[in-house]
């Protein structure tokens, strides 16, 4: 019995790397929206093999991680700083996710981190979250609503692309006494083809707020390469209930026909066939698994690759509320 007890121990796996979070769900509590929030999730690897994080993926664009390394040598520990912006998030509880995507010894291994708080709301903005697609010069607009009795007032705004200006409106009141203010939002017909997502910083002078801050996203669009449409999808469901088949069409810039090659889906939830047609374009048709879709927003993409004299990749945000 003692021999094979010590075969079968000889015999036994080494311990393989494992990345650790010993507060993987932090409860925030109370947060008031626009007032910025900070967290630090701990990571370390207690296994005896170097892991490799290969990505920090968050449930929606009001939360952004920052990843300070990627490689975790064994016995290693960093720092997840995240931050979360609830400008944009109506009142109520509110579960914010981080998906964390790594490998060890040749595996593809994940760990979930979460935020959870309670979300008071006395400056509201709408459009909650803003998406533009355009091929040209092109205006935006939102509001900014303050429903104390002494409101703030938006006295600056910038962003981090020189092609995006604002312009801030004087405040006024609505029905119901509450101040709004539009802010206007420019952008230049100088701004690059491709996808840019940006942040909106307002700067108040009430200070107990701080800077706040606004996700934005931009697709410009270049008029000789092809495009969706839609151009981006919103999707709502139910938990249990299965979404139905969404179709994306791939139009054709110029004379040659679409070409797919391939599309990469960033959320494996989603599943893509595609097929030639209607004419010269592409259908792409999306098939979501609902039980992989944690409740609440998530954010996603599709990227549909083409092939061909017409060689470029066609961005398709996605936008997902399961309920």
């Amino acid at each position: 019995m003692v021999v094979l007890g010590l075969g079968l121990w000889a015999g036994a796996p080494c311990v393989r790397a494992e990345l650790i979070c010993p507060e993987p769900s932090f409860n925030a509590g109370h947060l008031l929206a626009g007032k910025p929030f900070k967290h630090l999730f701990a990571l370390n690897n207690q296994g005896k093999e170097a892991i490799h994080i290969l990505e920090a993926l968050p449930s929606c664009g009001c939360l952004r991680p920052t990843l300070s390394k990627t490689i975790l040598n064994p016995g290693e520990a960093i720092t997840l700083p995240i931050e979360i912006h609830t400008l944009t998030k109506p009142q109520g509880a509110h579960r914010f996710s981080i998906n964390i995507r790594y490998k060890e010894a040749g595996e593809i291994k994940e760990l979930a981190l979460e935020v959870k708080a309670l979300i008071q709301v006395e400056v509201e903005v709408t459009p909650a979250a803003s998406a533009i697609f355009t091929d040209r010069a092109i205006t935006h607009t939102f509001s900014v609503k303050d429903m104390r009795a002494k409101p703030m007032r938006i006295i600056a705004a910038d962003s981090s692309n020189a092609r995006v200006t604002f312009q801030i409106h004087p405040p006024t009141l609505n029905e119901n006494k509450e101040s709004i203010q539009i802010i206007t939002v420019f952008i230049s017909e100088l701004l690059t083809p491709g996808k840019h997502d940006l942040w909106i910083h307002l700067v108040s002078d009430d200070a107990s707020y701080g800077e706040m801050k606004i996700p934005l996203t931009i697709v410009k669009r270049d008029g000789k390469l092809a495009s969706a449409a839609p151009s981006r999808l919103y999707l709502e469901g139910s938990v249990g209930i299965p979404f139905g088949a969404k179709m994306v069409r791939i139009n054709k810039a110029g004379t040659e026909p679409v070409k797919v090659d391939k599309v990469e889906c960033s959320h494996p939830a989603f599943k893509c066939t595609w097929a030639q047609g209607p004419g010269d374009d592409a259908t792409i048709r999306l098939l979501l698994d609902e039980k992989k879709l944690p409740p609440g927003e998530t954010i996603a993409e599709l990227r549909v690759l083409l092939k061909g004299h017409q060689t470029q990749s066609v961005i398709i945000p996605v936008n997902i509320q399961l309920k």
